[in-house]
């Protein structure tokens, strides 16, 4: 067949009455564009299937994507079984096949756990996690912290609560991101999810994020004083030891041919949305990987930035550097907040900075 068509691997856990978007890659393996309707195979799930778009062209050799929309009914009992669905491209005019592909699903009944981090006033580097069950039923959940970029540590206490119907309990997030030793405060991210205990393969039942910065432990002044006493120091031992320094055109003065170019400074407007992270480390320093997972993002259709933190001050350095995945270039937070909510099963770790 003429196209390719990608759909997730892992089964793909619905709840009844919610509306879950998942992404199918569409590759035109011919030279020539190709017109096609994309559409849910009958079956169970394609009742509760639509396509957006249903119809589109994709250009020869190239990829686009398109979006299965899947909503059972309200009233859809749960069920852990797996249901497969279809998802087929046929040629406008003709009705030919193009391509299909084949996913799995399951109805799983909804958690409503509700809630958000907190940052104390007076401690700025703890968090309140407050979490609430709305639902009838008992929700045993687990929850996972991490540090964005990943140079320091936090914890959460409790890691795990059974939430009774309508019970609302507090987890305390400490974080102690790691100090840059001298420069501009730094900002950091913590990042926490909240998943149901009872079935971890699932997408987390809440996600949040809050940023802030650290100090250095050396203050710019003091570093610039610092600075100006070696300088002093240096031309004193200079003058009064009749050392010569090379004069222009000389062939000390010689730039070294492997000398590195200074990277471009990189503007970065915000609201922005944090994907990545990936750290300088390596024989290429990080970049390789940091690539590799841009570009199966990209195969993917979503539209990612690869930032070197160390061209920028909007991200954080720790001294070595990270290579950054992130977008920008949004109106508002909430612009931001539905480009993350979109590409979550993609990229579970996008969170949105202010």
């Amino acid at each position: 067949m003429t196209l390719e068509l990608s759909l997730q691997s892992t089964p793909i856990a619905l709840a009844p009455g919610v509306a879950t978007r998942i992404p199918v890659r569409l590759h035109n393996r011919a030279t020539a564009p190709l017109t096609v309707r994309v559409s849910v195979a009958r079956g169970r799930a394609s009742g509760w299937a639509s396509v957006e778009p249903a119809d589109l062209t994709v250009g020869g050799g190239d990829t686009e994507t398109a979006e299965v929309v899947l909503e059972p009914p309200a009233d859809q009992p749960p069920s852990a079984s797996m249901v497969p669905f279809t998802v087929h491209a046929t040629e406008h005019g003709t009705g030919t096949p193009a391509g299909f592909a084949t996913g799995l699903i399951t109805v799983a009944a909804p958690v409503p756990v509700t809630g958000g981090l907190h940052q104390r006033e007076k401690t700025p580097t703890i968090y309140d996690l407050r979490l609430t069950n709305e639902g009838p039923v008992a929700a045993p959940v687990r929850i996972s912290v991490q540090l964005d970029p990943p140079a320091g540590s936090v914890t959460a206490e409790p890691k795990a609560v059974r939430l009774e119907p309508g019970d609302t309990v507090t987890a305390v997030i400490r974080a102690k991101p790691q100090r840059p030793f001298m420069g501009s405060p730094k900002p950091y991210y913590v990042v926490v999810e909240v998943h149901d205990a009872e079935d971890p393969d699932r997408q987390p039942l809440l996600t949040d994020a809050v940023n802030g910065k650290r100090r250095p432990r050396v203050a710019n002044w003091v570093a610039v004083t610092t600075a100006i006493v070696v300088a002093v120091g240096a031309t004193a031992a200079i003058v009064f030891s009749g050392l010569r320094l090379p004069l222009p055109g000389s062939r000390r003065d010689t730039p070294r041919a492997d000398a590195t170019t200074p990277a471009a400074a990189v503007t970065i407007s915000r609201p922005y949305a944090l994907v990545d992270v990936f750290p300088h480390r390596g024989p290429d320093g990080g970049k390789a990987a940091a690539e590799s997972a841009r570009a199966k993002l990209a195969d993917a259709g979503m539209p990612v930035k690869l930032v070197d933190s160390l061209t920028t001050d909007e991200l954080a350095d720790q001294g070595t550097g990270f290579w950054v995945l992130l977008q920008d270039g949004f109106a508002t937070p909430d612009a931001a907040q539905a480009f993350c909510t979109q590409w979550k099963l993609l990229a579970p770790k996008c969170a949105v900075t202010v």
